[in-house]
């Protein structure tokens, strides 16, 4: 058996029926593109993080007993002063035609203000009826900040933002939908703000879901023109001829079809992560078709008939592209180990796209071959028809074969070297993340949220829910002394800029001489929106919310740990009552630390059993261990270039590592298996080495070109996540081309020179048989 495991062989068979073979592909095509044209785009951060852990399990009870806040939508007006009449009355009118719109349950702002209540109860409004030039707005404005509910939360110090919460009714609605209420906000806004010196923005998790679908529709439509036009491209650049162009494109847009519609089947649907697997299909095909063609092309050149030609190349190139299709759908296999949905069902999918570019390319690039090159010359030089690309890359392979004919054993120690520098800066980069770099950038709703961060107390909030068993009455003083015991414990934390709860409303009415028995009643009475965001009747439980500005993981974990220290001391004081912190920034600085730890153990696995599967498929205990050094060598590479560039250690540049080392170890198996193909016809180390390098070295340059420029079309995208997965696999793809032309071949020449003479000075009784196979590189 081969080390395709015989799989090679649906090349053959497509090559003998093309026609039929192209019939049966396209007669599946319109079924794919109808499901295609149903794939849907998810938006919802949540779902990132989404498990069975129990920190998620929290963050669905509190959002299930206190729902507003996922459903907000946050204005933010900015103007070199609020505090002017013409400003104000503008304000005024645009929050009163807000709570109009039958779509919004309340909106709250500066104008939601209140005086403490009297002995009746009654709770005026700090604005006077009407603003006027003879306002004292000097007054009114300090006033409001001395508010203990608006200042920094509602009105920057300097009066020169302020903002509008928007609640939507308890209604789940689509990304549509949210779009449609965005715009008549905006528009809502425009109208009623012209002329009065105000500016505004929308944001919040509605306006940002709305932004995150826009920008993965953008990067679907960019990254289909951009790598389909750049993989073309390179290859007519490579080959001169369109029918070579057709026969490397063809494969990959109906890879690209029939991965969108068995995404929709399976109801995957497209989100920050998935949106990157077109690209990484597309470029698997065109690797693959390369080598494939190059093989075709090279046997033609040798004078071979068209159908032994192509069944040669499927027989020389098939059984490698098989393993690298098996090594990649391992690597990206390994991701579903990791206890969060969106990982693994990352990772089933990308691998079934795997599955999927094989298919496409074994049976288009054969069944192809063998009509459009029916014409093709039979005999001609291996170098006529090469244009300069061709021959400087021919040219690069001459000269690394004859560095490590002259000098492999420098080039196999630095190279370990390396490997082992690299890999101690890849173990010191520490686990950091937040959020909001899943979010796009450069537009409105994302440059809201620096402006909250950055005048008002953060746009992330921490929430921290005291569930009161049954039996306790939460309308009592044991439940005002608690919230304000935890109010405390949260306003010492430095990075907890603003607390909001109970306490604030008790601190609040204490300023009209109102006692701490009143507190309830009067929430009772004002029917205020803000009680619904303090206490649960029905669920006999109270909220605090602590807004916080965008901090990294590695920076808030240390921060969660002490609030949780201190949250127990107070359980323990208050046996049956629960303290549970939740919010989406400390589940994610949380949840995506486990992910990382999580991830490094599937990529080391999958690392391990990909090497085994090298050696297995290989036939081969040395190329096995040879293998190991120069595939670790992109992997510490790639962390050496997060740890310089201070990205830390993040789950998107993990999942990057995993699956570039998918791909990049394609490189490795086409070496190991032109190598294995030379030795068996030579004894001489150094000739094999040469020979396995002209004739891999150049499809291996050109194919890593294609890589990294069909995975760096994804630095355009306006997610970071995306961005920084198209760099670290950049830098991987590179790096592995150095390591499979130069490092490995390097270890190969040394281990195999050792086993040759270690067989020639072996006792004489050792069997002929058995030196013979020492001497063939078969062991």
């Amino acid at each position: 058996m081969t080390a395709g495991f015989g799989l090679e062989k649906l090349g053959i068979l497509t090559a003998r029926y093309p026609r039929a073979t192209l019939l049966i592909i396209a007669a599946t095509l319109p079924l794919f593109l109808f499901f295609a044209a149903r794939l849907e785009f998810n938006s919802d951060i949540r779902e990132i993080f989404r498990s069975q852990s129990e920190g998620f399990a929290v963050l669905e009870e509190v959002t299930r007993q206190y729902p507003g806040a996922g459903r907000d939508i946050l204005l933010v007006v900015e103007g070199e002063n609020v505090f002017e009449a013409k400003a104000l009355n503008a304000l005024r009118f645009l929050h009163l035609d807000l709570s109009l719109s039958p779509d919004v349950k309340y909106v709250m702002s500066i104008f939601s203000a209140r005086y403490p209540p009297d002995a009746e109860g009654n709770a005026q409004s700090l604005f006077p009826p009407q603003i006027t030039a003879d306002t004292d707005l000097q007054k009114l404005r300090k006033e409001v900040l001395a508010h203990p509910l608006i200042a920094g939360k509602l009105l920057s110090s300097d009066s020169k933002l302020t903002l509008i919460v928007i609640a939507l009714s308890d209604k789940e609605r689509g990304v549509t939908e949210l779009d449609k209420i965005l715009t008549d906000v905006n528009d809502t806004a425009s109208s009623i703000l012209k002329g009065s010196g105000l500016r505004f923005s929308a944001t919040g998790l509605a306006a940002l879901r709305v932004e995150i679908i826009g920008a993965l529709i953008r990067d679907q439509s960019r990254f289909a023109l951009a790598g389909l036009v750049l993989c073309l491209g390179l290859s007519w650049f490579f080959f001169r001829r369109w029918a070579y162009v057709a026969m490397a494109g063809a494969p990959a847009a109906v890879a690209v079809v029939w991965l969108a519609g068995a995404m929709a089947m399976i109801g995957q649907d497209v989100n920050v992560l998935t949106n990157i697997i077109p690209v990484l299909v597309v470029v698997i095909v065109f690797s693959d078709a390369l080598h494939l063609l190059f093989g075709i092309r090279q046997n033609i050149a040798a004078g071979m008939e068209l159908d032994e030609a192509i069944e040669t190349g499927v027989h020389e190139v098939g059984p490698a592209c098989v393993l690298t299709s098996a090594t990649t759908t391992l690597a990206l296999l390994s991701l579903a180990l990791v206890p969060h949905d969106f990982i693994s069902r990352f990772g089933l999918t990308a691998a079934l796209g795997t599955a999927i570019a094989y298919v496409a390319t074994m049976a288009l690039v054969p069944a192809m071959s063998a009509l459009l090159l029916a014409r093709t010359p039979r005999k001609r030089a291996a170098e006529e028809g090469e244009y300069w690309f061709g021959a400087m890359a021919a040219a690069v392979s001459r000269a690394a074969a004859r560095a490590i004919q002259a000098h492999p054993g420098a080039i196999a120690a630095t190279g370990i070297l390396i490997t082992l520098v690299a890999g101690s800066l890849y173990a010191q980069n520490e686990p950091r993340y937040s959020y909001q770099e899943n979010l796009p950038e450069g537009n409105a709703a994302f440059e809201a949220i620096k402006k909250i961060d950055a005048h008002l107390g953060g746009a992330n909030s921490l929430r921290v829910m005291i569930q009161f068993p049954k039996g306790h009455k939460l309308q009592s003083d044991k439940t005002l002394a608690i919230v304000g015991k935890v109010h405390a414990i949260l306003e010492e934390e430095p990075n907890f800029r603003s607390v909001t709860s109970l306490y604030s409303v008790e601190r609040w009415m204490k300023e009209g001489g109102q006692a701490r028995d009143d507190v309830f009643r009067f929430l009772e009475k004002a029917n205020s929106p803000l009680s619904s965001r303090l206490a649960s009747r029905q669920n006999n439980s109270v909220l605090l919310t602590a807004q916080i500005p965008t901090i990294e993981s590695d920076v808030l974990i240390p921060v969660l740990d002490s609030l949780d220290e201190k949250l127990d001391v107070l359980a323990a004081a208050n046996p049956g009552v629960e303290f549970k912190v939740t919010g989406l920034t400390p589940l994610s600085a949380r949840a995506s630390t486990e992910m990382i730890g999580k991830l490094n153990q599937s990529l080391a696995l999958a690392i391990g059993v990909i090497i085994v599967l090298i050696g297995l498929a290989m036939r081969s205990v040395t190329f096995g261990l040879a293998s190991i050094a120069p595939n670790l060598l992109p992997i510490a590479t790639a962390g050496t270039f997060l740890y310089f560039y201070g990205h830390g250690l993040q789950f998107t540049s993990v999942v990057a590592f995993t699956i570039a080392f998918g791909i990049a170890v394609d490189s490795t198996i086409h070496v190991l298996n032109r190598y294995k193909l030379a030795r068996a016809k030579t004894n001489d180390v150094d000739a094999a080495i040469g020979e396995t390098l002209k004739a891999i070295g150049p499809v291996l340059i050109v194919a890593t070109i294609i890589l990294i420029s069909g995975v760096a079309v994804t630095v355009i995208s306006e997610l970071p996540m995306v961005r920084l997965y198209g760099q670290i696999s950049s830098v991987v793809l590179l790096t592995a081309l150095v390591g499979a032309m130069v490092f490995l071949p390097a270890i190969l020449s040394l281990t195999d020179k050792w086993l040759l003479a270690r067989s020639r000075t072996a006792p004489k009784k050792a069997s002929k048989k058995a030196r013979k196979k020492v001497a063939r590189g078969v062991r």
